[in-house]
């Protein structure tokens, strides 16, 4: 499949991962971000076109897929990675907070999916797809985006119904914990301190929960949107891929050498 694929937040470590898999799979990728220098500089790196794009505002929305519409024949996708992150109780997050994380995680997902299902509308065929977090679970100190991310997953829903019969397929993307060299390091070095831990045992800690025992690379999370924007996906819409590492479905993981003891004794052992 070709055509040109839109990735939002394309500066930071997810997004630029997202966009550099995309360029590999041969699609004509359009970075977009509201830093100019960092995402001319991650355009250039990466091989793609390069759009500034503020998602928090509907002028440059509007304007950013208008212009990439007129460079290209066909919108084949669209991934909305531009997401911020505040650490913050619930009763010390002031109201400004709030609506700044709702804003740009929210407002401007829903922003640019108007715009980008209007194109595919036309055309009668797209991909878009959300990147939101790890949903049904409460998360101290993220209350704001959590809410706002949430927002997303209901508005995915929604939008994949609605464009169903257009041939858009929308679906959503959940990584698990993306921690070090990308942006979400700052948020969970910033959790650690409230925590009083110190950096190194909160590590240790995010990766007891994990079942595969490491982080989720942004890499993990470009596999996952490649699959989404391709052929084998055609009957895909509406649903949440979680790229976990097992946390969903996490309990107490046994270590390997319970797994490999009992694997020997065999069953009914």
């Amino acid at each position: 499949m070709t055509g040109a694929v839109l990735v939002t937040g394309g500066a930071g470590g997810i997004g630029r991962a997202i966009a550099r898999r995309l360029v590999t799979d041969g699609y004509a990728v359009v970075l977009a971000d509201r830093d100019r220098a960092a995402g001319e500089a991650a355009a250039r790196e990466i091989g793609c076109e390069f759009e500034e794009i503020d998602i928090a505002s509907e002028t440059s929305v509007m304007a950013g897929v208008a212009a990439i519409a007129r460079r290209h024949e066909r919108l084949h996708g669209a991934v909305n990675c531009a997401g911020i992150h505040m650490q913050a109780l619930v009763v010390e997050t002031s109201l400004a907070d709030w609506d700044r994380i709702q804003a740009v995680n929210s407002r401007g997902t829903f922003l640019v999916c108007r715009e980008a299902a209007r194109l595919m509308a036309r055309q009668g065929e797209g991909r878009i797809v959300n990147v939101v977090t790890k949903l049904g679970f409460g998360n101290p100190f993220s209350a704001a985006y959590i809410a706002s991310k949430n927002a997303v997953w209901g508005l995915t829903q929604c939008l994949a119904i609605e464009m169903a019969s257009s041939g858009v397929l929308v679906n959503a993307i959940a990584p698990g914990h993306v921690g070090p060299g990308t942006g979400m390091e700052a948020a969970f070095r910033a959790k650690a301190e409230k925590l009083g831990k110190s950096w190194e045992d909160f590590e240790a800690d995010v990766v007891r929960t994990i079942p595969l025992g490491r982080w989720c690379r942004p890499e993990d999370v470009a596999s996952g949107v490649s699959w989404l924007m391709g052929p084998e996906t055609g009957f895909v819409t509406g649903e949440l891929i979680n790229i976990t590492g097992g946390f969903q479905a996490y309990a107490a993981a046994p270590d390997a050498d319970a797994v490999r003891e009992a694997a020997a004794r065999g069953p009914g052992a």
